[in-house]
């Protein structure tokens, strides 16, 4: 496979080998204790990882005996805002044998999912748990029993898939019936599965359909998209993830496991979603489809390819502002996909596509009619600013700034955007980085060129 955007690769690889930028040091540990822990909470409400764990760092063993837990789980919180979470992983678990009922439970458990412990996860919840993290450690259980492990107990495993390299376990009902299932669960209740020939007929029961099985190599390969596009290799990454992916043939199911994850309700308009707060990916294929990808509608693997770009960069930083995300979620959500699935194109532009209202023809009139939103305003958007507007219009404008960035030929912004990126990887506050970089000159400048290019377009 080819590199969609070389020089935009180098541009980040280039920026990428600098040294992060260092933490001014303090004078003096002026904080100790739990007001250390408290300084650092209110670092980290800031988006302030960095300058948290050196808080905590400069505390180290000034905590009461009693309190050295706080010390631990709190230390834990500023390694995973880095996203560095073996030592977050490693702190949380210290955290807990100091006090086995405080309430870093839920976040150390939450981290086991994301390294694929799901077992350890699971019985890490049937522990006592801060009430105040009761429900979502209900939602957590949810997302790693999945949809289909209460119906069929013995043959759910069937609907699973981990890929080739795996960084991605894939669950979906794709290519098999419900009463396909129903039968093999019947089947399997035949079984002693105290006897190894009996647990050997069981593991060729469970042979995954040949569409779900493209599947995760989908997802891998979208992966490797992913890391190609950043400029990333692959031993940068934090080491040990497995994302979970769930896609589902039917729409009421959809519903009802988002709800049971804790989704609010708000899926009715959706063709899938990434949950940032329980890590996980999910995603329907609608009924009647007449293009299809691995078994499922073309517009669901798209949606994927969006939603996945959100994963993944959850994956890298905290600090994911939404124009942003959403400009390169929109990017890379367009992909031609052959040889089912084993080629993968992302980054597309796609000018017109039949009914569906394309991006393109979106900014085109946006610009055309002045209703664009000035860069020096767009550029520091909220999530609260982006939902509070015209939503299509903010999408647009995102996808055009990512593309013009990516594959506009200005070599200022294109250096200026992939350093804002790398800045946000380092795990820097998002305003802090945008305010550094981007001045209001350059970004009238900026938006002058970006008007230009797709007036031409």
């Amino acid at each position: 496979m080819r590199t969609l955007i070389p020089t935009f690769t180098l541009l980040l690889l280039l920026a990428f080998a600098g040294d992060p930028a260092p933490v001014a040091a303090q004078d003096k540990p002026t904080l100790r204790g739990v007001k250390a822990c408290n300084e650092a909470l209110k670092l980290l409400d800031e988006g302030k990882p960095a300058e948290a764990l050196a808080v905590m760092e400069a505390a180290k063993g000034t905590m009461d005996a009693e309190d050295e837990w706080l010390w631990w789980g709190n230390t834990g919180h500023c390694y995973r805002d880095l996203r560095q979470d073996d030592k977050a992983l490693e702190h949380y678990g210290k955290a807990l044998e100091l006090e086995p009922e405080c309430w870093f439970r839920f976040s150390y458990c939450r981290l086991l999912h994301e390294f694929g412990r799901w077992d350890e996860a699971l019985k890490e919840l049937e522990k006592p748990i801060d009430p105040d993290y009761a429900e979502r450690a209900e939602w957590l259980k949810s997302v790693i029993d999945g949809p289909f492990k209460a119906r069929w107990p013995l043959t759910h495993r069937k609907l699973e898939c981990r890929s080739k390299k795996s960084n991605y376990l894939v669950v979906s009902d794709v290519g098999v019936t419900a009463e396909e299932m129903d039968a093999l669960e019947a089947q399997a209740a035949k079984l002693d599965l105290t006897k190894k020939t009996d647990q050997q007929r069981l593991e060729k029961l469970l042979k995954p359909h040949n569409d779900l099985i493209s599947l995760a190599n989908l997802a891998e390969l979208a992966r490797d998209e992913y890391i190609r596009f950043t400029g990333l290799n692959s031993r940068d990454l934090p080491k040990g993830k497995v994302f979970k992916v769930f896609f589902m043939m039917n729409e009421p199911d959809f519903h009802r496991f988002a709800s049971s994850c804790g989704g609010d309700g708000d899926t009715e308009s959706t063709l899938g979603f990434y949950e940032p707060n329980m890590k996980y990916l999910q995603l329907y294929s609608q009924e009647g489809a007449q293009s299809k990808v691995c078994g499922l509608a073309l517009e669901t693997v798209d949606t994927f390819f969006h939603e996945g770009w959100h994963q993944f960069f959850d994956m890298l930083t905290e600090q994911t502002p939404i124009w942003v995300d959403e400009g390169l979620a929109e990017f890379l959500g367009h992909a031609s996909v052959k040889d089912r699935g084993a080629k993968i194109e992302l980054g597309l532009l796609i000018r017109t596509r039949g009914d569906f209202y394309t991006r393109y023809e979106r900014i085109k009139e946006t610009i055309r009619d002045g209703q664009h939103v000035k860069f020096k305003k767009f550029f520091h958007f909220t999530t609260r600013d982006w939902n509070e507007g015209d939503v299509n219009i903010h999408y647009a404008q995102a996808w055009s700034i990512a593309y013009f960035a990516l594959k506009g030929g200005d070599k200022n912004f294109q250096k200026d955007y992939s350093k804002m990126f790398w800045e946000l990887v380092k795990g820097r506050p998002a305003e802090e980085v945008v305010n550094e970089i981007f001045d209001e000159a350059k970004l009238d400048k900026y938006e002058e060129a970006w008007l230009k290019y797709w007036k031409n377009l």
